[in-house]
This record gives structure tokens, C-alpha cells and sequence, in this order.
């Protein structure tokens, strides 16, 4: 069968974008996800995003590229803005409504709402410092924050790479995150947060909206950054900003193609 898609990116990272229809509901999503997710079997990208447009809403749906089912995207959120084109719309991702609003620059602006540091999947403050103490981190360096996705912010400016990818995939089978998490490490940089991110059924991504929604949160929550930052990525910046307790996140999106998907069924 014909698929219609888009692809998009925001800062790298990448997605297929899908408007469902009643033949593709009919399909395994997950399977979906999985094989047009693939690097060099097909198109290729960080998550799956299917899309619903309603009277007065979009209600959003995101598959990570292992076929699991993630709640919330920061950047996936600003590129289905860019594509469908309205100046103001909201998205619904699982339980939460986001009001996005595409800026005449071409920037597009996201409230992310306000993030919580005492969510349900949250260990117990002692066993997060028997982790940090594993890592050789100090407790003052790592914060979980729940965005509508888990995230765990970790504050360090001399991990390599292989420090933190050890880290971020010990993480996704570690018993304090069952479900698996989303693991920021940050380097602060005056009001500038330096940001890799791993992100859980994705491993390493170019950028994520919410792992930068997180870190802003974290370091505002320690006192690292005031009411607005600049998240700096590998390929670019999104700017944060607080209303209130929500955080607004603003940054670029890109259309790279649009055509159709051959899938096997």
C-alpha cells in the first residue's frame, strides 16, 4: 500500500510524518513504526509521528524507532506546526494540550506547560544518590523532571562521550526506570545550556525539545539559568522561556521531503 508522508527534522532530529487514515489505523502501528523508521530498509528517522487534525485540535501520536509508544516531543511538536501551517493551533499528546503558535520568522513557539519533580516513576531521592555516587556524580548534578515523558537531567561538564553513552544506555535497563528514560547531560555555559541528549527507543538524537525543556526546568529549579536560556545542540539552538510556571520552547523546523511509502503489508 501507499503511504503518504513528510519528512522533517528539527536540529537533526528527524521524523516521518504520517496524516492517519482509517487504512493506515487499520495497521500494526508498532510494526509501522519500526520499518519506516529504518536507517537503510526505509525512510529513516528518530520517531514515527502519526497525525489527526480535528475541528479545534491535532491529536499527535509518536512511535520511537524500536515501535514503542513515547508521550511527549518537543521538536516532533514544532515540525507537524510547520506542516500544517496554521498560526495558531493545538496539539493533544496523550493527556496534555499544547498551544503552538508559528511565528512569521518561521520559527515555531511551543508551551510545553509546566514540568513536575515529584511524578509517580520517580525514585526515591537516596537511591538516585546511590546512582550518582556509582557515576561519580554529586547529588547536586542530576534532577528527574516529568514533561509528559520521564527525564533525567544530569549536570557535568567533564563526561566524554563514552561516559555518557555508558550512562544513557545503563539507564534504559536500570530498576530505577522501569519503563526506561530520557537522560540530558548538560555543560552550563553562562545563560547558554550545552546539550546531548539520549533519548529512550531512540538511543543518541541530533536534538530534543523536551530533554531541552527538561534541562531548562532543572537548571532554573537549581539555579543554574534564570527565565530564559539557550539550549545549544550540534546543529543549531531553541530558545526557552517561562510563562509562569509553564515553559515556552521556540526553535526552527524543516521540511526535507514529501512522497509516498511502498508498505509491505
Amino acid at each position: 500500500m501507499q503511504i503518504k508522508f513528510a519528512k522533517m527534522h528539527g536540529l537533526g532530529n528527524d521524523f516521518v510524518i504520517v496524516e492517519k487514515s482509517e487504512q493506515v489505523a487499520r495497521l500494526d502501528l508498532r510494526t509501522l513504526a519500526q520499518k519506516i523508521s529504518h536507517r537503510h530498509l526505509g525512510l529513516g528517522c528518530d520517531q514515527f509521528i502519526l497525525y489527526e487534525m480535528k475541528s479545534d485540535e491535532c491529536l499527535m501520536y509518536i512511535y520511537n524507532a524500536d515501535g514503542s509508544e513515547a508521550r511527549m516531543c518537543g521538536n516532533a511538536t514544532r515540525c507537524l506546526v510547520k506542516l500544517i501551517g496554521k498560526k495558531d493551533l493545538n496539539i493533544r499528546v496523550v493527556d496534555r494540550t499544547l498551544k503552538c503558535h508559528l511565528e512569521a520568522s518561521g520559527l515555531t513557539s511551543v508551551n510545553m506547560g509546566a514540568g513536575s519533580f515529584d511524578a509517580d516513576w520517580m525514585p526515591h531521592e537516596s537511591a538516585l544518590w546511590e546512582m550518582a555516587a556509582l557515576y561519580k556524580l554529586e547529588p547536586r548534578e542530576i534532577l528527574c523532571l516529568d514533561l509528559g515523558n520521564p527525564h533525567l537531567v544530569i549536570f557535568k561538564s567533564d563526561l566524554t562521550y563514552e561516559d555518557q553513552k555508558l550512562i544513557g544506555a545503563a539507564m534504559q535497563t536500570s530498576p530505577l526506570f522501569p519503563g526506561g528514560i530520557n537522560v540530558s547531560f548538560v555543560k552550563i555555559d553562562g545563560a547558554n545550556l550545552n546539550l546531548k541528549v539520549w533519548e529512550r527507543g531512540a538511543g543518541f538524537t541530533f536534538a530534543c525539545g523536551s530533554g531541552a525543556c527538561a534541562s531548562f526546568a532543572a537548571g532554573k529549579k537549581l539555579g543554574f539559568v534564570d527565565k530564559a536560556a539557550t539550549v545549544r545542540f550540534e546543529l543549531g539552538e531553541l530558545y526557552m522561556s517561562s510563562s509562569g510556571d509553564d515553559i515556552i520552547m521556540t526553535g526552527p523546523a524543516t521540511l526535507v521531503a514529501q512522497g509516498e511509502y511502498q508498505y509491505e503489508v
